[in-house]
């Protein structure tokens, strides 16, 4: 059997079925629990924010104000071509419709209902979940491991905020694990449709892109090199379609000097208050994270240097490269952020950690999931007692 060319056995079929069980069993859980049985629900609608008439209505809102990037993503697979003035109602629309992959989607298998669209963006997200359950398994089998650590993608951070705050970020991780299963034997023209897909779901995939490219290059496989670069057409059409219809983005992302994002928030982040035994745990928990990611950067340097051509290496290498830039506060103020924007990198560490039975690079993993982790606690509380 396989799917978008990468093949796996029953086993691993089994693998990808128990995870998307899982993952849709939590999201049903969540919403008669948390939610009221409103599927809206998930996306995290924050009570203060302003929505289109006729949404506003029919959206299950939370406590928290400002909400979650989820209820963004929600609007856009509403308006993708930007047709209906609901960038108003979004916080960076430049940013936000770039990121047109799932919500994109969502729009076609949605068709004019919103309840369906709704429906549909919920499925694409278990649909990513089940292909990077199922490709992880089938790359574990292939450096002779049980298929059963296919269960580890719902334990990637991108994944665990994606199924709780609908944002999009499972599709990358799963294109992800897609790309570097190539050593299982995924065909080349599914590598190229992976590439096209990852930059229009978020910009970061464009890292997937590169360290492809250089790959390919310093094998002096030239054709692949310059297919892959054309794999970055369809997202730059795009992009610079979304330029014309929105105001710029003025955000200010670049670092002063490299990983100074990172550095800041290490040497002077506040971590929060610490009244609770909650946010006393968060705290900890957050400085085990930003630890991991520091582990991450370190050992991406150091695969680099034992494996100077590897794809995982190269690939772990160019996001390394890509957090060198980053320099917005949000981005590092906390794991839930972090931990989802640099996921690709601890998924290729993890996969790297399998290859060559190396635990060390799982750890970055490791230390960041529990922050995460712990964000579940209140949602969980509230599913059981709902």
């Amino acid at each position: 059997m396989s799917i978008l060319g990468i093949r796996f056995d029953r086993k691993a079929a089994v693998v990808g079925a128990v995870a998307i069980v899982c993952a849709a069993a939590w999201l049903a859980l969540n919403v008669w629990g948390n939610y009221e049985g409103h599927l809206s629900g998930l996306f995290y609608t924050g009570s203060a924010v302003k929505l289109p008439p006729g949404i506003a209505e029919e959206t299950y809102r939370v406590k928290d104000a400002a909400g979650y990037d989820g209820q963004f993503y929600r609007l856009i697979a509403r308006d993708p071509f930007l047709r209906s003035g609901f960038a108003a109602f979004v916080d960076n629309p430049a940013l936000r419709w770039r990121r047109i992959g799932i919500p994109g989607l969502a729009w076609l298998a949605g068709g004019s209902s919103d309840a369906a669209i709704d429906g549909a963006y919920v499925a694409i997200e278990l649909g990513f979940v089940l292909l990077g359950a199922l490709w992880l398994a089938a790359y574990a089998q292939s450096v002779e491991w049980s298929p059963v650590w296919g269960l580890a993608f719902l334990f990637v951070p991108a994944v665990m905020v994606s199924l709780d705050r609908m944002t999009v970020d499972v599709g990358l991780a799963a294109l992800t694990v897609g790309l570097l299963s190539r050593s299982a034997g995924v065909k080349v023209w599914t590598i190229y449709l992976l590439l096209c897909i990852a930059p229009l779901i978020r910009e970061t995939g464009m890292v997937l892109l590169v360290a492809w490219c250089v790959h390919a290059a310093l094998q002096r496989k030239w054709r692949q090199a310059i297919s892959g670069m054309l794999c970055a057409v369809p997202a730059l059409a795009w992009w610079s379609y979304v330029q014309r219809h929105t105001s710029a983005d003025g955000t200010r992302w670049l670092a002063q000097y490299p990983f100074s994002g990172i550095a800041e928030r290490t040497l002077h982040g506040g971590f929060g208050p610490d009244a609770t035994l909650w946010l006393r745990t968060a705290n900890v928990c957050e400085r085990l994270a930003l630890a991991g990611l520091w582990l991450a950067l370190a050992l991406s340097i150091y695969a680099i240097w034992k494996r100077p051509s590897g794809l995982a290496e190269l690939t772990a290498l160019a996001f390394s490269a890509f957090a060198a830039t980053l320099g917005r506060a949000d981005i590092w103020d906390s794991a839930y952020a972090a931990g989802r924007t640099m996921s690709p990198l601890l998924i290729v560490l993890g996969m790297i950690a399998l290859r060559d039975r190396r635990a060390i690079f799982a750890v970055p993993m490791l230390l960041v999931v529990p922050r995460i982790a712990l964000q579940y606690e209140a949602q969980i509380r509230g599913a059981l007692l709902g």
